[in-house]
């Protein structure tokens, strides 16, 4: 019985949560496959937790916690890849079908965002990209709410400085 109900928590948190822990882990990846790894990953270290009858207060902050850590640990064990075997291989730009001013747009704020540091980075995609609040931010990171405010609030100046 007690397993149908953890179940039950787990499967509703599934539809709840999957779609934005795959996006998270795709922004951060930019590998489909992997972040669909990542993704299941996630919620098999769930059910394990779960299953040795531990609490979870906040089930979305515990899943990107999660996640987070997958991310991290892939950046650890990845390999940089050189230009030259992606020369190699035939390395071709996809056609994404935006216009040109939006990709050079996109591209602007993403050579931006890659001017801050990890931390700052982190925060603004929780922040923006997958819409969490500085509360639920700080569940993630394990900080307080107003930390994350205002950690927020600076990391937003640094990138308006950035763009002038």
């Amino acid at each position: 019985m007690k397993d149908e109900s953890l179940e039950m928590k787990l499967l509703t948190a599934y539809d709840a949560h999957a779609d934005a822990i795959f996006r998270y882990c795709y922004f951060k990846t930019s590998e489909r496959e992997l972040a669909q790894d990542m993704t299941q990953d996630v919620f098999l270290k769930a059910w394990s937790y779960m299953q040795q009858e531990r609490s979870i207060e906040n089930m979305r902050a515990f899943l990107y916690r999660l996640a987070d850590n997958l991310v991290i640990d892939w950046y650890r064990k990845r390999k940089s890849h050189s230009l030259d075997a992606l020369m190699d291989e035939g390395f071709e730009p996809k056609d994404t079908g935006r216009n040109i001013e939006e990709q050079t747009e996109i591209s602007l704020v993403l050579a931006k965002l890659q001017e801050l540091g990890e931390n700052d980075r982190k925060l603004i995609t929780l922040r923006f990209v997958e819409g969490l609040s500085p509360k639920e931010i700080g569940e993630i990171l394990g900080e307080n709410e107003n930390v994350v405010s205002v950690r927020l609030h600076r990391t937003l100046k640094k990138l308006r400085a950035l763009f002038q």
